[in-house]
């Protein structure tokens, strides 16, 4: 009470009245305010926290606008939730990933393993053969093999064959490279001229310097005889390529094909359309072919080729006679050399594959006479 209300308690109160005194009861907080207070504090909180997340993951990007932050507070709310009830989300999607890409490496590593085993089981040549019910065979190589003599000791023949080219290379005694060199039927004619050899030949691995390993046979009028050989190609130390052939003699000897690797022939190119001998001529040219070369005089059909020398512009026509006995034969040979006229491949025909034949001069084959091609010996210049 105030002090003036003081005073009048202590006045005495007239007869016949009696004194009331009221009490002011304070006004009590309303729950609903007690409620929105604690809704302020989390959202408070919650906007503390937003701000110092965007502070971590924008600090990149500078300051993010109320529409964000608004959205961001969203995605809380539901990143609250039980992850089953937020299918899609990128929690759910993450969870999934591993899954898809730890089954995607396990089927990898099932593959690897399994080509693993099945290489492993090629390569074991000790092994029975798959599905061969019976004693287990051992195979053998074939005693006939035209290559046996090379791949039993790849790296001694090769390592022959560079001497022998380096005694070649030195200039050595010519009796001494003979013994090295593969017998001819033509030896007694013809002797070895070494400057045919011409300029050195490079060996090392920087040179390009190559090795293949080829069987050449021969056609089914000389025999259908086969020989392995092993081609050497290279450069020399002029710059210009070259390509010789060694192979293994009845002596078990791996000798150097001198004719062969020299391209040796009992007349050029050049010589034969300047001679034009009557007489059959060994021949190692290159062979090519176009549809415009086939003819025909008087009655019977012939199917042509161009013959190449050493340079392009040494060659002659030459052509087969296909109503002659064997004649058919040698075209086919041709052709299978060429891939000409092949149904199996759309490929362009092969142009300047070398070959060995036997040509002529035929004075009764059109006006003037052609050269005609009377035996099909080889492919390539190696003969069996």
């Amino acid at each position: 009470m105030s002090e003036n209300d003081e005073n009048k308690a202590d006045q005495q109160i007239p007869e016949g009245m009696v004194r009331k005194r009221r009490r002011v009861r304070k006004k009590r907080r309303s729950s609903d305010s007690s409620s929105g207070k604690e809704e302020a504090n989390k959202l408070f909180a919650k906007a503390k926290d937003l701000l110092i997340g965007m502070h971590d993951e924008d600090e990149d990007f500078g300051p993010v606008d109320v529409a964000e932050q608004v959205r961001r507070l969203k995605k809380k709310k539901e990143d609250d939730r039980p992850l089953d009830d937020v299918w899609g989300t990128k929690k759910r999607s993450t969870t999934w990933l591993w899954i898809v890409l730890v089954g995607v490496i396990s089927a990898v590593i099932a593959v690897v393993i399994g080509l693993t085993v099945w290489t492993n089981e090629e390569d074991d040549e000790g092994g029975p053969v798959a599905g061969w019910v019976g004693p287990e065979i051992t195979p053998q190589p074939l005693e006939d093999d035209a290559l046996t003599w090379f791949y039993e000791d790849s790296v001694g023949v090769l390592a022959d064959a560079k001497r022998t080219i380096e005694m070649v290379n030195r200039g050595e005694e010519q009796k001494e490279i003979e013994r090295k060199l593969r017998d001819s039927p033509f030896r007694g004619e013809y002797a070895v001229d070494l400057d045919d050899w011409g300029s050195p030949l490079l060996t090392n691995s920087l040179s390009g310097f190559t090795w293949d390993t080829r069987v050449v046979y021969s056609s089914e009028a000389t025999g259908s005889k086969e020989r392995g050989y092993l081609s050497l190609a290279g450069k020399r130390q002029n710059g210009n390529p070259f390509e010789i052939f060694f192979m293994q003699d009845q002596e078990d000897q791996l000798v150097l094909d001198w004719d062969a690797s020299m391209g040796w022939s009992e007349m050029s190119v050049k010589e034969l359309a300047e001679a034009k001998p009557r007489n059959e001529i060994f021949l190692r040219c290159k062979v090519s072919k176009e549809p415009g070369y086939d003819q025909s005089f008087g009655q019977d059909d012939y199917s042509g080729y161009v013959l190449t020398g050493e340079t392009a512009e040494d060659f002659i026509f030459a052509y087969v006679n296909l109503d002659k006995p064997g004649g058919k034969a040698i075209d086919r040979d041709f052709r299978l050399l060429l891939n000409y006229g092949s149904f199996v491949t759309n490929d362009p025909p092969l142009k300047d594959q070398k070959v060995t034949v036997r040509v002529k001069f035929d004075t009764e084959i059109g006006a003037g006479g052609q050269f005609e091609i009377v035996e099909y010996l080889n492919d390539g210049w190696v003969t069996p």
